[in-house]
């Protein structure tokens, strides 16, 4: 019972220490703190030129040359290639077949460019059967796609695998992808 009087004891005098100077102490006027009045520096005056329109150097239209429109062909016959049921669809390879292929540089066209190829499998009417194609090829390992294309007022879709920088890598894949579809595909520069 005196322990509990003692703690009661301590804690009202804690109580009076942290009020008493709040409750009864003056606060003293001499340690009012004023914060410096800063005068605002007058707005710059600044001259605005007058706005003007760029003077544009347009060309005129009949003096650029003409870029030639691209006849496009189809190169075999649309919609004919099934895969064959009794062959398996050959894996994509990364090392060449041929140790002329690994020795094979880089060509680079009039621009500096460097000039890449493309195996162009086949051409469909349908987008859905292209895509089962080009998945197929992906399937294994190739880098397939599928390029929209319009001939004679007709939407087709062509199958494409690339592009490669060594031409002789889709020249040594042509043949099995030719016999595994029953098509005839042809290698094509990239982005012709």
């Amino acid at each position: 019972m005196i322990k509990q009087r003692f703690v009661g004891f301590v804690v009202l005098v804690a109580i009076a220490v942290i009020f008493w100077p709040v409750v009864f102490v003056t606060p003293d006027d001499a340690d009012d703190f004023e914060l410096p009045v800063f005068e605002m520096r007058p707005k710059p005056d600044v001259k605005v030129s007058e706005h003007r329109e760029p003077v544009l150097n347009k060309a005129d239209q009949a003096l650029l040359p003409k870029v030639p429109e691209r006849q496009i062909h189809i190169t075999h016959p649309v919609d004919i290639a099934s895969p064959a049921p009794d062959m398996d669809l050959v894996e994509a390879d990364d090392e060449p077949q041929q140790q002329a292929s690994a020795l094979e540089r880089a060509q680079f066209d009039e621009q500096g460019l460097p000039i890449s190829w493309e195996l162009q499998v086949a051409t469909f009417s349908t987008l859905l059967r292209a895509e089962e194609i080009a998945l197929q090829l992906r399937n294994k390992g190739h880098k397939a796609y599928v390029s929209a294309v319009t001939i004679g007022g007709k939407r087709l879709f062509r199958v494409r695998i690339g592009p490669k920088m060594q031409k002789q890598r889709l020249l040594d894949l042509q043949p099995d992808i030719d016999s595994y579809y029953g098509v005839e595909s042809s290698i094509l520069r990239f982005g012709v």
